[in-house]
């Protein structure tokens, strides 16, 4: 696992018309920490991910990574430099294997320039090894031990239910050795065992240096899981810090909690 690295969002707003989905929010993402991110619908935590993530562009406020100011990368050039993402909706490859799945994001390691991704290439096809294919494979096996998909590493990922396509893009998503992990809901379909094998796996990743940062609904994983706790409602911060203590806080209570309680 690659040393990890500081996200940093400051005074991040996006707007879209008259609406203002995120207004001046600023969040950080330490290495070797997990933070969370939490808000009932609508209150513009998605926003905030995608802007983190280079899918949106701010109207204001910087995205910082270790101080560099990335806030006008796209997606791909954010992913060169160390930060990994999920997708809310899955994104995996049904025909092909769980381990081939994974085998793209080991693939894909590479966080140089394009042009030297493309030499790669050129290289591969004239003949030449540039890949390690035994580091290659290692990676792909210890993730696949990790998240505990072993037994289904030949199977097509478009024959597997929901909660286990959410742990392969996980999967995919570590192989590509991040510096920084944006998890976009990673707990939705999954049941409990599956859950708490996530837990176990983010405090895992968090502890191997990488900063994990996550959006998700299941209060009981982000309570469970997280050092630091941000929440949000109607697309501002109403309270940040220490898990007990925004489970605590009042304006927590009142707009997220109290109605996360009484769905249950």
């Amino acid at each position: 696992m690659s040393s990890g690295a500081r996200l940093e969002g400051i005074g991040i707003t996006r707007r879209y018309g008259g609406l203002t989905a995120v207004d001046d929010v600023s969040v950080v993402a330490e290495p070797g920490r997990v933070t969370a991110l939490i808000g009932p619908n609508g209150a513009g935590k998605t926003t905030l991910f995608q802007c983190l993530t280079g899918s949106e562009r701010p109207d204001s406020g910087r995205v910082l990574l270790d101080g560099r100011d990335i806030t006008r990368l796209s997606p791909d050039a954010r992913a060169r430099l160390g930060i990994g993402r999920t997708f809310q909706r899955l994104a995996v490859f049904p025909t092909m294997t769980v381990a081939d799945n994974l085998g793209v994001g080991a693939e894909n390691r590479t966080r140089g320039p394009a042009v030297w991704r493309v030499g790669g290439l050129l290289l591969g096809i004239l003949g030449f090894p540039v890949v390690d294919t035994d580091r290659h494979q290692r990676t792909v096996d210890e993730t696949l031990a990790l998240l505990r998909l072993d037994g289904v590493r030949d199977v097509a990922a478009g024959a597997l239910p929901t909660g286990t396509l959410r742990l392969v893009e996980l999967g995919r998503a570590l192989c590509n050795d991040p510096a920084v992990l944006l998890l976009d809901e990673p707990a939705s379909g999954l049941d409990t065992t599956e859950t708490d094998n996530l837990q176990h796996v983010i405090r895992q990743v968090a502890a191997d240096g990488v900063a994990v940062l996550l959006v998700e609904h299941d209060v009981d994983l982000v309570f469970g899981v997280a050092d630091t706790v941000y929440a949000m409602a109607e697309g501002r911060l109403i309270a940040s810090g220490q898990p007990d203590d925004v489970r605590a806080h009042p304006a927590v209570q009142a707009a997220y909690l109290d109605v996360m309680a009484a769905d249950r």
